[in-house]
């Protein structure tokens, strides 16, 4: 019965433990490029903020892409066609049959949106830091690391909804079949 009573608590701790480390290590996004591929705009080494590294702009003032949601789950920022200013790429433009003038409205849409985005990015970035630092203490406040925690997410979010808020007016500029054809472009 004195094993039994000392393995519950012992039990409970550790699932304490990992679901803390588990939603930390969410929090913080992966390493190296995001997924499907850099930042729209951007094609050098150093993350999000090209050459300089994260928090530097991004070459040509693009916006850096959503984080990705919960850890690498597919789907988890949403992407209509291929990433980045894909209705610059001719063979995008040739293939779905892009005119003119939606590439300028595209790029209208794309620079009234990008102020918006490059602050929520950001914001993200300063709450990941915030959080960095806070895991780097010898002893790390529970309170602390997890309202860090949904700082991160919260600045996730508002990311993601910036960017895809973007992506919906691009879209908006589009005629269905030429949606249809993006989508299969992916």
């Amino acid at each position: 019965m004195k094993f039994r009573s000392l393995c519950a608590p012992v039990f409970c701790v550790c699932l304490i433990v990992s679901a803390a480390a588990g939603a930390a290590a969410q929090a913080r996004p992966p390493a190296g490029p995001p997924p499907g591929g850099p930042p729209p705009g951007t094609h050098g080494p150093g993350g999000p903020g090209g050459p300089g590294g994260p928090g530097s702009p991004p070459p040509n003032g693009a916006p850096p892409p959503p984080p990705s949601g919960t850890g690498n789950s597919p789907g988890a920022a949403q992407h209509f066609g291929p990433v980045g200013r894909w209705w610059d790429d001719k063979a995008v433009v040739q293939t779905i049959g892009l005119s003119k003038e939606q590439q300028k409205k595209m790029d209208v849409v794309f620079n009234a949106n990008k102020p918006a985005i490059l602050s929520c990015y950001k914001v993200f970035l300063a709450e990941q830091a915030r959080l960095d630092a806070i895991g780097k203490q010898p002893q790390v406040d529970q309170a602390k690391m997890f309202a860090a925690i949904d700082a991160v997410s919260q600045a996730r979010a508002a990311l993601q909804k910036a960017n895809t808020q973007m992506l919906l007016q691009i879209r908006q500029q589009m005629a269905q079949d030429q949606i249809e054809k993006l989508e299969k472009l992916k």
